[in-house]
């Protein structure tokens, strides 16, 4: 477990979230050291970029006068504050504000990547490479529809407490989509994994909320 503090908001880093962006890094393939220094420099991109994304949630709470602190964890992250404080506007803002800034990272880093020389041979390249492809790419999949990711996130916050059982089902539905989808046209089983997951939860929740 790693701990440190970055613009005064506590940060935990657990060991599963190193393990996870190893393996989505190619970890498991990797055979020589080359290999292995690439996975390396994928899973710092991957924790510079998280963090940043954690770090847009957490400055916002903070902007609301609410304590915060970030946790790195498998799959990515959350930045905590106490429940119950934020409004469904703010709370929106809250959860819109950690996609936005990592999408801006990327987007940044695409323009700069055009006037930076990068050594041939030097590892600078692929780190520059995943850390755009990571803060495109996860901002992205966090904004989609599904609970309990930012998207999820935020079409609670709009539909509100009283309709959260259709947050669930459309949850659900979204999952089950790109799930198939990631299957058949990206071959990757994944995301496929990842959004079945997501989907027998949010059909869990749905069942727990229908019987209310």
């Amino acid at each position: 477990m790693i701990h440190f503090t970055i613009l005064g908001i506590p940060v935990r880093v657990e060991p599963w979230f190193w393990l996870t962006m190893a393996f989505i890094g190619g970890g498991l393939h990797a055979s020589n050291s080359l290999d292995i220094l690439l996975v390396l420099v994928f899973i710092f991109a991957a924790f510079l970029s998280i963090l940043i994304h954690e770090l847009g949630h957490a400055l916002t709470i903070r902007k609301y006068g609410l304590p915060t602190s970030i946790t790195l964890q498998s799959f990515g992250g959350f930045a905590a504050y106490p429940a119950g404080r934020l409004n469904r506007k703010q709370s929106f803002i809250v959860t819109a504000a950690g996609p936005a800034l990592q999408f801006s990272l990327g987007v940044a880093l695409i323009f700069l990547s055009r006037s930076i020389a990068t050594p041939e041979g030097s590892l600078f390249g692929p780190f520059l490479r995943d850390l755009i492809w990571v803060s495109i790419v996860w901002s992205i999949l966090n904004c989609l529809p599904i609970y309990p990711m930012d998207g999820g996130q935020m079409m609670a916050a709009i539909l509100g407490p009283r309709k959260q059982r259709y947050v669930h089902l459309l949850s659900v539905i979204v999952a089950v989509l790109i799930g198939v989808a990631g299957y058949f046209f990206l071959g990757t089983i994944l995301l496929s994994v990842f959004m079945g997951l997501f989907a027998w939860q949010n059909w869990q929740a749905y069942q727990a909320t229908s019987t209310r």
